[in-house]
């Protein structure tokens, strides 16, 4: 069955935090539409209104002391600034200067023209010279040169200010339009001028920024992110980075190394985990330890019993004279397999549990004493960089080479082929154990280095070996601060890994 796809917690709330702005950015979204849906023209009553006013202010400011005729070319050049098209509105003719207005556009621009004022004639004078006139109120005197407001280009300060009265977008998509309302300062001696319809014409909504700047959302859709990261990455970043020293604690639990220390956590489930994972680590450890322990006690005691009961047999076999004496040799055979059993468990409850001795040591010259010493029935390959070296125990490690070259000659059949190759890496070194056997099926291989742990479950006396070898081997390799790996050869037989640090760790006291 295939593994479902795993992703890290990191991921998943990087993934809700962008979820949660997706959905803000729609919500948004939809109150633009909402809005826009009531009518651009409720835009207006914001800064965009502010902005069209300016600018019909600066297009009265312009035009007021130039002729008619010149008044579109000048409004153009103001409008190219803003990047958008202006024109006057001439209401009896609905044709401004110079495009075709859509019609729903026209329509609306009638209805916000006011009424025309009818044509202003002057009063007849009367014959003779006109009378100086009087002013008696100072409110009513001339205003002396220079006055702000009488200066080409300005509008009287009473003058009214622009105002924008509609926004509209043109029948067909024919672009966005709005009309701002001017008023022309009077002429001295002359009328009032008749209020005037300013067209302001833009292919986007937008109007480079003069209907609907986006900036100020942009920047306050950007704020918001930025203050969504700021205060949810800390937050996850803590969480997962603590979860994954939880993890790094249970692998290190699961392989037999209890003795583990995690951060302090904080008053919540995540630290009571942390605590509670310390405590389990800490009675695994006295467990294990007090199994060994009582293992060790146990072999020691055996032993003595042991010993007289074969000196018993041996002087018993000296009084029958050769009488019974294949009854005598086979309680002396089941006598020396419960002495090496005991020896055994004797090692393992000491492999580790022993002061350290940890020194430079030869590996080459190392494993060739034990292969010497070992291997009788099997044909050992060594390949070994000549003058690589490895920091550790020289007894433990040399027990534990050995009794993989034993577990060779047991159970890979008569004559078998080991080969011991070792490599160095940066901050290893790997020492691996393959035999030509049959191997053992690959769901087995997580358990075979239990102690007492047998892949043959009839544990008959001819399929030799007590089930202790390997959990020796693991226990003196993590005593020296390794770990033993088994897997599968590429020919079928059984390789098992020795790794061990060039810089292991200070023993525990």
């Amino acid at each position: 069955m295939k593994n479902p796809t795993r992703f890290p917690l990191l991921a998943k709330a990087l993934g809700w935090l962008l979820l949660h702005l997706l959905i803000l950015g729609l919500g948004f979204f939809l109150f633009v539409r909402w809005q826009l849906g009531m009518g651009l023209e409720s835009l207006l009553s914001g800064s965009a209104g502010e902005r069209l006013s300016g600018f019909g202010d600066a297009v009265v400011a312009r035009i007021s002391d130039l002729p008619p005729s010149e008044w579109n070319s000048e409004i153009a050049k103001l409008a190219a600034e803003k990047q958008v098209t202006a024109a006057l509105f001439d209401a009896p003719r609905a044709t401004p200067h110079p495009w075709t207005v859509p019609p729903n556009v026209i329509n609306r621009a009638r209805a916000a023209m006011p009424p025309r004022q009818p044509d202003f004639r002057p009063p007849r004078r009367p014959e003779g010279p006109p009378p100086l006139p009087e002013f008696d109120d100072p409110g009513m005197r001339p205003p002396p040169a220079g006055v702000p407001g009488d200066a080409p280009g300005d509008a009287p300060a009473n003058a009214p200010k622009s105002k924008p009265v509609f926004l509209l977008r043109g029948d067909h998509g024919d672009g966005y339009w709005a009309g701002v309302l001017m008023h022309l300062p009077p002429m001295p001696g002359r009328p009032p001028r008749p209020a005037m319809l300013l067209l302001v014409r833009s292919e986007r909504l937008d109007g480079s920024g003069m209907f609907f700047d986006y900036q100020p959302w942009l920047w306050g859709g950007l704020a918001v992110l930025l203050l969504s990261l700021a205060f949810w990455t800390p937050f996850v970043l803590g969480i997962s980075r603590y979860l994954r020293r939880l993890t790094a604690a249970a692998d290190r639990i699961a392989a037999g190394h209890f003795q583990i220390s995690l951060p302090p956590g904080g008053n919540d489930e995540i630290g009571n985990l942390g605590r509670a994972i310390e405590t389990m680590a800490a009675r695994l450890d006295h467990l294990v330890s007090g199994q060994k322990r009582f293992l060790g006690d146990a072999a020691h005691e055996l032993c003595a019993p042991l010993a007289r009961i074969r000196t018993g047999l041996g002087i018993l076999e000296m009084q029958t004279a050769g009488k019974d004496s294949a009854a005598i040799s086979s309680i002396e055979s089941d006598v020396a397999e419960l002495a090496s059993l005991v020896n055994e468990i004797l090692a393992f409850s000491r492999a580790g549990n022993r002061s350290l001795a940890l020194r430079e040591t030869a590996l080459e010259s190392l494993v060739r004493d034990v292969v010497a010493r070992e291997s009788a029935d099997a044909d050992v390959i060594i390949s070994i960089p000549s003058g690589l070296t490895v920091r550790s125990d020289p007894s433990l490690l040399g027990r534990a080479i050995g009794n993989l070259i034993r577990n060779a000659a047991i159970h890979a059949g008569p004559h078998p082929k080991v080969t011991i190759h070792a490599a160095e890496s940066a901050d290893e070194v790997s020492i691996s154990i393959t035999d030509d056997g049959p191997g053992v099926p690959a769901d087995e291989l997580p358990r075979i280095f239990e102690p007492f742990y047998r892949v043959d479950r009839s544990r008959s006396r001819d399929t030799g070996g007590s089930g202790l070898g390997l959990a020796i081997v693991r226990g003196a390799v993590e005593t020296c601060g390794g770990e033993a790996i088994a897997s599968l050869a590429e020919s079928g037989g059984l390789r098992v890994t020795l790794r061990l640090p060039k810089h292991p760790p200070a023993p525990q006291g």
